[in-house]
């Protein structure tokens, strides 16, 4: 299963729907500021499932700030990360990931593309799919319980 991460596209659709076509995901989760991007994104290709959050730039958004979900035996806790402190450390980010037993932490908020493994839990960030530096990220979880995760940039 190839899973599709973007975050922070702020209106500018053309990278996400590129990155789409690039990757041929199975499943794409959007981590929020313009989740209405997600909306759009989904309508464009609506055989994709589609998991988005809301993030700070999220006002009048129904989507949850936090979502929990399995895949393939991967827990991942997924997230904005604004209300979690993420642009100052990942301490508040990983407790919440603790709670929740999650082996894949998603969150956005810094614009930063970040993939590390601390302790038990991979903290994966795509960075921003829009603005100078447009990046994303992909999490592939094959039949057995492993996964890796990737960044990718446009050139």
């Amino acid at each position: 299963m190839k899973i599709l991460i973007l975050s922070d596209s702020h209106g500018e659709q053309c990278y996400m729907e590129q990155a789409v076509l690039q990757e041929k995901p199975d499943c794409i989760i959007h981590l929020g500021d313009h989740s209405r991007d997600a909306d759009t994104l989904g309508q464009t290709f609506p055989s994709i499932p589609m998991l988005s959050v809301a993030g700070n730039c999220d006002f009048a958004s129904m989507a949850e700030e936090t979502l929990v979900t399995d895949v393939r035996g991967v827990r991942f806790f997924i997230t904005h990360g604004h209300r979690h402190g993420v642009k100052t450390n990942l301490l508040r980010l990983g407790y919440a990931a603790q709670e929740h037993l999650a082996q894949i932490v998603l969150y956005g908020h810094t614009h930063v593309a970040d993939s590390r493994q601390l302790g038990d839990i991979h903290f994966l960030n795509p960075g921003a799919c829009s603005g100078a530096k447009p990046s994303y990220a992909v999490v592939e979880i094959p039949q057995q319980v492993e996964f890796t995760c990737r960044i990718e940039y446009f050139l």
